[in-house]
Order: structure tokens, then C-alpha cells, then sequence
């Protein structure tokens, strides 16, 4: 079922910014020239020059025409060109910011500039028919960014209010493969082992195949001095791991590396 669940949210987020109909525009109008030259240009593939050479005249008969410059930014994000990318992406957002504000969200993520991605979902979310969005992969709600990237910036405590509200107003069918593992590892990272423990047997009975959630897992254990649960979970937390067909956490925040859980092992080994 949680599979079927992320299948939608996959497609969800490949279609959220699909191009608008042309014929929502006033004909003879530059935005349905525009809307017209960029449907054009989606033909080719993603960020060649016939591609960009199309949006580029679409943008210069269509100047408000949002989608063009959200598309043409795209494939400067995806090859590391980020200021190129924000150069062109800025002026979707200036046009339709409740559209595009969260796609920059999402960069500023990956680039690691958590206070400019917490300003933008901050603005997103105060806008009004504000709406669900998803990564772009459609492996988490941005929420769960917004959170992750307060944590990041080193205010745990907001990133666990943000994320404790998504989770308290989510109903368990819409519940995605790693929120709850998201929600116990700021809880264990705060140092609240029982709130952690409570939301990773939660995680284990949405997606058991997280090596992540069972290394947080070990963690709030071993906080709270079980030594024993905490080695049945560092050992499992290896097991998965080391198999290469685990499930792998996109835009995890806190990632687990094997060298993690090998070196807990070995603490408990030696206290």
C-alpha cells in the first residue's frame, strides 16, 4: 500500500509543474506564443541548445510567461550550475511565486543553504491556496524539508515542531515511506529516546528496509542504556546496509554511512 502511495506522489511531483494549456491565454497574446514555442521546445531533449534556444524565444515574445523561465532553468540545476539556474528561476517566482517558490526551496536543500530554503518554504507556506508539494522526486513533503533544514541550522526543536504538526495532521494512509524515521531522528538527536523509539516502531511498519532508521533506532536505545536492544539494532542497521538492494533515502539530511554503525558496534564492544 505505502508503495502505491509513493508511486502517486512520484507522478504527482513529475506533473506539478507540467505547461500550462495554451489555450487559457488570449489568442495572438504573447503568452499563448509563448505557451506555444515552449511546447515546442519540450520535443527536444532537456537542456539542449535547440531546447533553450526555443524557451529563449518564447521568453522574449512572452516576458510573463512563468513557465518558460522555470523549465529553461531547469537542466542548469540538475548539472551544478545553481547561479545560472536561480538567475533565470527567480523570474518564474517573481511572476507566480506560490508555483515555483518551493522548486527553489528544494535547491537551496541541495546546495546546502538551509536559512535561504527555510525563508522560502516560510513564504510559500503563509501564501494563500498555499498546497501540498513534494520533492521533486516525490519521496518526502517539503514540510519535512522545511524541518530537516531548521534542524540543520541547529534549531532541533523548531524542525520537530514543524514536522510533529505534518505528522499529527496527516492521516496514516497518506503517510509517505520515511516520515515517521524523519520525526525519531530529530526526536533522538534532541535526546528525546522514547518519543524516537515510538516513531521508528511506527517507521518499521510502514517501510522495515531503512538501514537509517534502525542505526537512529540503536541510538535511543543507547541513550537510554539498553545495550542490549541497541546492539540487536546497530546489527540490523548493518545488515541492511550492506545489501544493495536496501531502500535508499533521498534527500535523507542526517545520512548514515556503514563506517557509523561500525563504530558503534565497536563502542559497545569496549564500554
Amino acid at each position: 500500500m505505502k508503495q502505491i502511495i509513493f508511486m502517486i506522489f512520484l507522478l504527482c511531483s513529475l506533473t506539478c509543474f507540467t505547461q500550462p494549456n495554451c489555450y487559457i491565454y488570449p489568442e495572438g497574446s504573447g503568452e499563448r506564443k509563448a505557451c506555444e514555442l515552449s511546447y515546442k521546445a519540450i520535443e527536444y531533449p532537456q537542456g539542449s541548445r535547440a531546447s533553450q534556444e526555443l524557451f529563449d524565444k518564447a521568453i522574449a515574445i512572452g516576458p510573463k510567461y512563468a513557465w518558460a523561465y522555470y523549465e529553461k532553468s531547469v537542466p542548469y540545476f540538475k548539472r551544478g550550475f545553481l547561479s545560472k539556474g536561480l538567475q533565470i528561476l527567480n523570474k518564474a517566482i517573481a511572476l507566480e511565486p506560490r508555483e515555483y517558490l518551493c522548486y527553489r526551496a528544494y535547491w537551496y536543500w541541495q546546495y546546502k543553504n538551509y536559512r535561504l530554503c527555510i525563508n522560502d518554504l516560510e513564504r510559500y507556506y503563509k501564501l494563500p491556496k498555499a498546497y501540498l508539494q513534494q520533492t521533486p522526486g516525490g519521496d518526502k513533503d517539503m514540510k519535512l524539508i522545511l524541518g530537516l533544514a531548521y534542524a540543520k541550522q541547529g534549531n532541533i526543536n523548531k524542525g520537530i515542531e514543524v514536522i510533529e504538526e505534518f505528522v499529527t495532521n496527516t492521516s496514516e494512509d497518506d503517510i509517505n515511506l520515511t516520515d515517521y524515521h524523519t520525526l525519531g531522528l530529530l526526536y533522538t538527536l534532541n535526546e528525546q529516546y522514547a518519543e524516537g523509539i515510538s516513531m521508528f516502531k511506527k517507521q518499521l511498519r510502514v517501510n522495515a528496509d531503512i538501514p537509517d532508521t534502525y542505526y537512529y533506532m540503536g541510538l535511543a536505545y543507547k541513550g537510554l542504556s539498553n545495550r542490549t536492544e541497541a546492539k540487536i539494532k546497530f546489527d540490523m542497521a548493518l545488515i541492511k546496509i550492506l545489501d544493495e538492494s536496501r531502500f535508499k533515502i533521498a534527500n535523507p539530511g542526517f545520512r548514515v554511512y556503514e563506517s557509523d554503525i561500525r563504530e558503534e558496534l565497536k563502542s559497545l564492544k569496549l564500554n
